[in-house]
Order: C-alpha cells, then structure tokens, then sequence
C-alpha cells in the first residue's frame, strides 16, 4: 500500500535552497557520501518551494533507469545510494515493493507519491542547521589553528638558530599544517612547538648562569685551578634542552605521565615535578640510585629526566624505536650524552613525531 506521507514544514530561515547548502556544510557529519549528497540536492531541486510548506507531500518519483542516466551511474548503484540515505533516515521509500514508482500532482500540489518521500529529511533540518553550524565552527578553529602553527614556525625562524629549527622540523617535518585535519593532532603540534619557541627563546634571552653555589669549594687562591675544578663539577647546560616540562609530560607514557600529575597537584608541571617522578618510575624499573645520581650530576637532573622518559616510552613501542629493555636503553643513552654524542634532541623529535601520527599511541 503507497503511503502518503506528508511533513510539518521546513523552519524558519531554511528555504528549500538553504537546505541544500546545510547538507553540504554537514555531510560529513550526517555520514554521507558524495553520491547520497548529490541525490539529495537532485531532489530537493526537483520538488516545487510549495511541496516543503507545511502539511504537503515532498517527493519524487523518477525511476532507477532515469536516475542511473541522469547521474550515470548504473541503477545497483543509484539503488545503493537509495539505502544509504533510508538508513540514516533522510528518506523513505513510498512505493510497494516490486511495483513501478509513480505520482499525481494536481494544480502544483501532490495529491499521491509512490516514490521517494522528502518528510524525513524535511523534519530533521533544524537538526541539520546545527551540524553545519557546529562544522563552520569547527573549520573556523582548525583554520585559526594551522595559521597559528604557520607563525609559530616563523618565530622559531626568526630565532635563527640551527638547534631550533631542527627541533621544529622533528614535529612536522613537511612543516605544512594544512596537511593535518584531526583537530587533536593539531593541538598537539601547536603545543610542542609553543615549547620549542618558549625554550629557545629563554636559551637566546638569558645570560649563562652558574649551576653551583660556591658554599661547599674550599677557597684557592690559583685561578687557573680554580677555573678547572668548578669545569669539572658543573653538570652540562640544562638550557639547551629542545623541550619543556610540559612537552616532557605530553612524552611521557601512561603511567609515568600519572606520577607527574601527582606531583604537579592539578597545575602545570615544572622540570622539579618531572624529574621527581622520573626518579620514582626509575626505581620501578630497576635503575640504581647510585646511578641516577651520577648521570643527574654529569648532565643535569632535567636531561637525565628526558632520557628516562624517552627511555620508558620506547619499551612500550614496537618498530626500530623499540626497546624491550627500558633500564637498560636508558644506560646507553645517559652514557652517549655524558659524553656528549647528542642523541636525545633527535630521539625527542622522533617520539614528538610518532605521538602526533598515531593520536598519542605510537
């Protein structure tokens, strides 16, 4: 039995050329493909403006034959579509099953339609208003967003230094934020390189300081001697590391990252807070204070921090990054640096650019 199916009107605002325009604003968020969007713009072009008033009938009545050739497609096809569009519930099929579609309209009003029925998605389009509202807002964010990342790119340019730049091609090494379309990997981006530019920046702004108080050195009166001595126990420049205590904590695995939350109390983290917990996931896996005390002392208590990080994020990665034993590829790389073969700026950029591809889960 045809069913007569009549609707309660399109809203305010939302002329039947209106609709069309938020269909296409929201498809992706209704799930459509370009096929059922263009199906349903055909429709709505092809009913009159009176059939979307309230209380009318809104449908055609074209056969699969004719709808194949006018999108040349075959009729499988235009039947697939069809059924794309009743499953999300923009259409309903008015005609008995098996039986040729047809229809009357009498003086511009639709008395029957054996065809395929507008209501469901006439009744849903306020819905559909907001969808193509909440997707402009959300295109207009990621818009700002990548020129924010474009111009922290300049900054760090204009930094003009070798050791930033790299630090910023490791995050994004095409450098091209329109290449990225998932909001969270933006954001990610956004904030490591926030943390290159704030590093350097400090690096480039701030005089060399001096790691030790002179308390505890027994005084000499040769300053040669002297010179060699406080060389000897100034650990490396903590200020050249490429990172932050914050891009530290986006680094860290799971369980890691849960003792830096802790220690941070519901703030942000600081290099104090990271390496307190880096020290705590040290001991879980079974790397000797004796040896976190060296290292801390010969190239600083935030580098050491990083490498552990680094270090205990790896083990849990398959892939030529990956290592089974997280104890045991901190020692190899507390020991490089100590001597200053520089691995930890390049491993950071690495895991930096595999956190950002997989969603946090390289």
């Amino acid at each position: 039995m045809t069913q007569q199916l009549t609707h309660g009107g399109l809203p305010d605002g939302i002329p039947p050329f209106r609709l069309k325009l938020l269909l296409q604003q929201a498809r992706i968020a209704l799930g459509l493909s370009s096929g059922a969007l263009r199906y349903l713009e055909f429709a709505i072009d092809n009913c009159q403006a009176s059939d979307f008033q309230q209380g009318r009938i809104c449908a055609i009545w074209y056969s699969l034959e004719r709808l194949g050739t006018v999108f040349r497609v075959s009729k499988r096809q235009v039947g697939r579509i069809e059924a794309e569009l009743v499953d999300v519930g923009l259409i309903k099929r008015t005609y008995p099953e098996r039986k040729s579609r047809s229809g009357d309209r009498v003086e511009g009003v639709i008395k029957r339609a054996a065809g395929i029925n507008l209501a469901p998605l006439i009744e849903q389009a306020e819905y559909v208003r907001a969808l193509a509202s909440r997707q402009m807002r959300a295109d207009e964010e990621r818009k700002l967003l990548r020129e924010h990342i474009q111009g922290l790119f300049r900054q760090i340019r204009d930094l003009e230094n070798v050791d930033a730049d790299e630090a910023a091609t490791c995050i994004l090494p095409r450098r091209r934020p329109t290449e990225l379309s998932d909001f969270k990997k933006m954001q990610g981006v956004a904030e490591a390189l926030e943390a290159v530019l704030a590093d350097f920046s400090a690096v480039g702004g701030q005089p060399e300081m001096t790691v030790e108080s002179d308390e505890n050195v027994r005084l000499n009166t040769n300053e040669e001697k002297k010179k060699k001595i406080r060389i000897a126990e100034k650990p490396r420049e903590e200020g050249r590391l490429n990172t932050s205590p914050a891009h530290a904590r986006l680094l860290a695995g799971p369980l890691l990252g849960e003792y830096i939350d802790l220690y941070a109390c519901g703030g942000p983290p600081d290099w104090k807070t990271v390496t307190r917990a880096a020290h705590d996931r040290a001991y879980e896996l079974g790397i000797s204070s004796r040896l976190w005390r060296e290292r801390c002392t010969q190239i600083g208590e935030a580098r050491t921090a990083l490498c552990l990080i680094v270090a205990d994020r790896n083990s849990q990665r398959d892939g030529p990054f990956g290592r089974k034993n997280a104890a045991a590829s901190f020692a190899g790389m507390v020991r490089k640096e100590a001597r200053q073969i520089a691995v930890l700026d390049g491993l950071v950029g690495e895991l930096t650019h595999a956190l950002l591809r997989s969603g946090g889960n390289p």
